[in-house]
């Protein structure tokens, strides 16, 4: 949890919320090439048809999913009549999980208690039917869900203009092991009506990560906050890394130290107690007992 800053303590951001996953930035001209082949792939449900269904695939922190939330931004501001629809399948792993919250974000409200599989599939078919709306959903982390619950809910989403005809569903898959093959894990039925289009996300270069953090440094930052050595500090941890979420976790948390502290602004000791922080996390959530 973080903690309150002194009072009259400087406030160092000017948008802290740059810094977190959360934030969905525009479409990053580092990964434009991917971002318009995703376009390209969903484009059809621009036109009320059935998109094609795409694996986003790249090691953690190469842009995914900021790609991916960045492009379903636009096609939200864009119409209503095509609805992008995020899962985390690191929260919702069950079947029921994954198609309660599509419906959740479809109608608004979480599926009665009481409502089997069958009624919340009826109740996102009944949502589009009288919208006559298109639905993609984006499953990222997919990796994190068991065979038989991925086979399983991409089967009844993509089967369901046979119970319901009209209803149209698109699948975007974001998996974060580049060299997995997610069509193993398919039944040779489930495969053959997902049949995705790959994209690749290749780690970023130096120059890329350093662009990046650049930019938010220039949107969340007070100007000033940051010297050079600092940033120079974060980028080469991050490029170690290859996960472009440490550097802004570094940042993040650098800046909230120096906060803490009264200060006007981040220290190289500032970033080193940040990475200690960020290895100590990682390595005990990797050692904790499954």
């Amino acid at each position: 949890m973080e903690q309150d800053q002194p009072h009259g303590a400087p406030t160092l951001f000017q948008d802290a919320s740059v810094f977190t996953v959360d934030y969905i930035p525009d479409p990053d001209p580092y990964r434009m090439i991917q971002a318009e082949e995703l376009a390209y792939a969903l484009r059809p449900g621009m036109a009320g048809s059935t998109p094609i269904n795409v694996i986003c695939r790249g090691l953690t922190g190469a842009g995914k999913t900021a790609c991916v939330r960045a492009i379903f931004s636009e096609i939200e501001a864009l119409t209503s009549r095509f609805v992008p629809v995020y899962v985390d399948c690191r929260v919702d792993r069950t079947r029921y999980s994954i198609l309660s919250r599509i419906s959740l974000n479809l109608t608004g409200r979480p599926p009665a208690e009481e409502m089997d599989e069958s009624e919340v599939m009826g109740t996102i078919a009944d949502h589009l039917l009288e919208r006559r709306a298109v639905l993609v959903v984006c499953l990222d982390d997919i990796e994190h869900i068991s065979r038989s619950v991925i086979n399983h809910v991409l089967s009844v989403l993509l089967r369901m203009h046979e119970t319901w005809p009209g209803v149209k569903v698109g699948v975007v898959a974001i998996v974060n092991r580049p060299y997995s093959n997610l069509g193993s894990t398919l039944e040779a039925s489930t495969f053959s009506v997902f049949h995705p289009t790959e994209i690749i996300f290749p780690p970023f270069c130096v120059d890329e990560i350093r662009g990046i953090l650049r930019d938010r440094v220039q949107q969340g930052l007070s100007l000033g906050v940051l010297s050079d050595e600092a940033f120079a500090l974060v980028v080469e941890r991050t490029m170690e890394c290859g996960n472009i979420r440490l550097g802004l976790s570094l940042l993040r948390q650098a800046v909230m130290t120096a906060e803490q502290d009264g200060r006007r602004s981040v220290t190289r000791e500032d970033v080193c107690t940040a990475y200690k922080n960020w290895c100590d996390g990682f390595l005990q959530a990797i050692c904790v007992p499954k």
